[in-house]
């Protein structure tokens, strides 16, 4: 059994953001720039993701004091969405860094504690339960520096740190190796699908054909529509009444093409008509003006389409007659995010509508090759998905061992790695 330590029994800094007068407006925040500056959706429960990004110029970062992420620093979400961590190690292609309001810097000068060992501690659910007891606030959770002083750490002797590191390690490394491989297969789906398709000019929200300099379009492709019986249905809200639990998931749960994060609960909580049952061969993409945010679901993905349901922040399409995977990159084009976001509207938060939306027209390729293009599409879909589903249960064993290591439950000399 371990003795527990908390910050202020080690030599480890606490540092906030700057958050005084030169701290950075929103005209001041750029697509490139010299210092990526942190966003919430950049740290989440499973450390670093860099798909949306924002910058300030090497002038705007030289006048800010606090705030500076050195190597091998951890980055804690303390405002809003509160407990994610992620570790500004040397993988991190960014070299200047800076962390915003809602962030707090961890950084370790203690020699008798492994960093990672750290970091892979706050991210478990013996600290992440802490975090969540001791958070202030309803409106919007916070959490100080002077009540995450209270957190409760275990830090068991530096041999047995080493060795919990090197175990999570060898999770993490195929965790890692998976996400590499499914980004390099989404590359390569999206290359066939503009070479197969983007030769054409696809048409414009008006129905408009125009044909491009590198080809011309074939006599038997048509024009369709997004709520249409000819490929695509918009999907009406609403889901089956359900005994138990279901994962619901928002669109601040998904990144890109991934969900990240879900929330259990009952048909009560969530009435039916706010949410949305997945179905086979459906895409579902975020309304939020400029999101990207989508999700797929095929006939093999028995996890989503039994054990989901989603809010109605995405907006699903049915798809018919091999169109599935068509459609999916048609949406996931710069073209689609482009119209979508010109018959976006609102004030507080723009996005689309079905009756904006189900108008849409694109171009309709012959039953051959829409056949062709589905089956190589599927190949490379299952691979991802079964890369995703050997993610989720490598999650799962992190989050089942670590604290059983941090405990001594289990016994480290009888584990090779």
């Amino acid at each position: 059994m371990f003795n527990y330590k908390y910050f202020d029994d080690l030599s480890i800094e606490l540092i906030d953001g700057d958050r005084g007068k030169n701290y950075p407006k929103n005209d001041e925040m750029l697509e490139k720039g010299y210092c990526l500056f942190l966003n919430a959706k950049n740290v989440t429960l499973n450390g670093f993701v860099f798909d949306e990004n924002v910058f300030i110029t090497k002038e705007k970062d030289g006048i800010l004091r606090k705030g500076k992420l050195n190597r091998n620093d951890i980055v804690l979400t303390t405002r809003g969405t509160i407990g994610n961590v992620g570790l500004y190690d040397d993988k991190i292609t960014y070299d200047n860094v800076r962390i915003n309001s809602g962030m707090l810097i961890i950084r370790n000068n203690d020699n008798n504690i492994n960093t990672r060992y750290l970091y892979y501690q706050l991210t478990s659910p013996f600290i992440r339960n802490q975090i969540f007891s001791l958070k202030t606030g309803s409106a919007q959770p916070q959490i100080p520096i002077t009540v995450l002083k209270k957190l409760k750490l275990i830090i068991p002797d530096k041999r047995i740190q080493d060795k919990i590191v090197r175990v999570m390690d060898s999770i993490i490394n195929k965790l890692t190796l998976n996400n590499e491989i499914n980004n390099n297969l989404y590359e390569f789906s999206n290359s066939i699908f503009k070479k197969w398709f983007i030769q054409f000019e696809y048409p414009d929200f008006n129905g408009n054909l125009k044909e491009s300099e590198l080809g011309k379009i074939p006599e038997d492709w048509e024009i369709g529509y997004f709520d249409d019986s000819k490929l695509t249905s918009i999907i009406k809200s609403g889901v089956d009444k359900f005994e138990g639990t279901k994962k619901y998931v928002a669109t601040a749960d998904v990144t890109e093409k991934n969900i990240t994060n879900y929330e259990e609960v009952s048909y009560n909580e969530k009435p039916s008509r706010a949410n949305m049952t997945p179905r086979i061969s459906s895409v579902w993409f975020a309304k939020m003006e400029n999101s990207v945010k989508n999700i797929l679901v095929d006939s093999y993905m028995k996890d989503i389409l039994n054990n989901y349901i989603f809010s109605t922040g995405f907006m699903g399409v049915e798809c018919i007659n091999n169109s599935l995977y068509y459609i999916w990159n048609i949406i996931n084009d710069d073209k689609f995010l482009q119209e979508k976001n010109s018959l976006s509207t609102g004030t507080l938060m723009a996005g689309i509508s079905n009756s904006t939306i189900k108008n849409y027209k694109y171009l309709i390729p012959d039953q051959n090759t829409l056949h062709k293009f589905n089956e190589i599409q599927l190949n490379i879909n299952k691979k991802i998905y079964n890369n995703s589903i050997q993610n989720e249960k490598l999650s799962q064993l992190r989050d089942t061992l670590l604290p059983k290591l941090m405990n001594g439950e289990i016994d480290l000399d009888n584990i090779e790695v």
